[in-house]
């Protein structure tokens, strides 16, 4: 990285966390890019429950909870996680997205995780701890 790419990253820390609006396009892009993976996961469509979602211009990271369309609860065992189902703690989500090339894109993300399992993320991925919720 130069020191120019430095400086810009460096910067990138320091910016506001904000809550993209509910029914704005840019929760529902982040929400979108998420909904894919976890649709695959889950066999089926999903829509979600926002617990969290913290934003820059460039990251978010959501919490959010996976139901049916309509409100129906997810039978786990009846998932691409059957197998891991009572290891698990519950169907909550953990994702970090990226905005690149104009658009959202999930770079990763967690389903039922026991622990904290997006701790090693800002070290990963260069992301802000605070934006994780994890201070700074």
């Amino acid at each position: 990285m130069t020191v120019a790419g430095l400086g810009l990253a460096t910067a990138g820390f320091a910016q506001t966390l904000r809550e993209p609006a509910k029914g704005s396009s840019e929760r529902a892009a982040i929400l979108d890019a998420l909904r894919p993976a976890v649709e695959a996961e889950m066999r089926g469509s999903v829509e979600f429950v926002v617990t969290t979602m913290r934003a820059t211009p460039n990251w978010a990271f959501v919490q959010v909870e996976p139901q049916r369309p309509g409100g129906g609860v997810i039978d786990l065992s009846q998932t691409g996680f059957r197998d891991d189902a009572d290891m698990m703690d519950g169907s909550t989500v953990f994702a970090l997205v990226s905005f690149q090339g104009g658009r959202w894109n999930l770079v990763d993300h967690v389903v039922g995780p026991t622990d904290v399992a997006y701790a090693g993320w800002a070290e990963r991925y260069g992301v802000p701890a605070r934006l994780l919720g994890l201070g700074e």
